[in-house]
């Protein structure tokens, strides 16, 4: 993410982290292989700089695993939310400016921008109510052939699902997600894609072997490819419940 992603909060919570670190004895590339996330990763939660993750809840995730490998009862700093309200802080600090520059005219401006947006508002709640009355109208309407057709489009999104989740063949992965959980899938030990998803999320992706995929959470993960089914508990790590899975020319590791 571009900006800095920093504050005297995040970088105290970062200094936790490094102590606990080093009184366990561990390097940061240590605890980079304990965990299977990227040494750069690591160094910038210690330092509390989080400008290097792509999203917020890429760094919440890796922050979450990092504490409690750690064991330290922790919440992500929210530097995120703490960076946008900066931003619109210094720009209500430049329309105050704006505003002392010429304030008679600027009260003239307001007061008919004030009556223009209430004309506007009871423009738009008329035409929703009038929207809202006409949806009723229609729901009154309904006749049995909508509710068979209902049925029958219910009925074939049911079967597309059915199919998508035993997929056979074309090398295909598919996902779904119980809880809170991130992958990393590497090709030739090149790191292709890192995502994190919620609850009730799922993903596909066509993917020729070999492959590798790493799991974290592997509790919360069901998945198959080409129709079979992954045990991602098997192997996986107890402590940090990462797992990682080797798909190879022949067999699945």
């Amino acid at each position: 993410m571009k900006g800095s992603l920093k504050s005297a909060g995040s970088v105290k919570i970062g200094k936790r982290f490094s102590d606990k670190r080093m009184s366990l004895g561990l390097s940061l590339e240590e605890a980079s292989n304990i965990l299977y996330i990227n040494i750069d990763y690591l160094n910038s939660i210690e330092k509390g700089d989080y400008s290097i993750f792509p999203s917020e809840s890429f760094a919440r995730a890796y922050f979450k695993k990092y504490s409690q490998y750690l064991k330290i009862n922790s919440d992500l700093p929210d530097i995120f939310n703490s960076v946008t309200e900066n931003r619109i802080l210094n720009k209500a600090i430049k329309i105050e400016a704006l505003s002392s520059f010429d304030n008679d005219g600027l009260n003239h401006i307001y007061i008919a921008g004030s009556i223009l947006i209430a004309l506007v508002a009871l423009v738009i709640i008329y035409f929703v109510e009038f929207g809202n009355i006409q949806k009723s109208q229609r729901e009154f309407m309904s006749t049995d052939q909508q509710i068979i057709d209902l049925s029958i489009n219910i009925k074939q999104k049911n079967s597309q699902l059915k199919e998508l989740k035993n997929l056979t063949s074309n090398n295909e992965l598919y996902l779904d997600f119980l809880e809170e959980c991130w992958i990393e899938l590497y090709v030739d030990d090149e790191l292709i894609e890192a995502v994190y998803f919620n609850e009730n999320d799922s993903y596909k992706k066509k993917i020729d072997r070999p492959f590798k995929i790493i799991v974290g959470n592997a509790e919360a993960i069901n998945g198959t490819y080409n129709g079979n089914e992954i045990d991602f508990m098997a192997n996986a790590n107890r402590l940090t419940k990462v797992n990682i899975i080797n798909f190879d020319e022949n067999k699945l590791d």
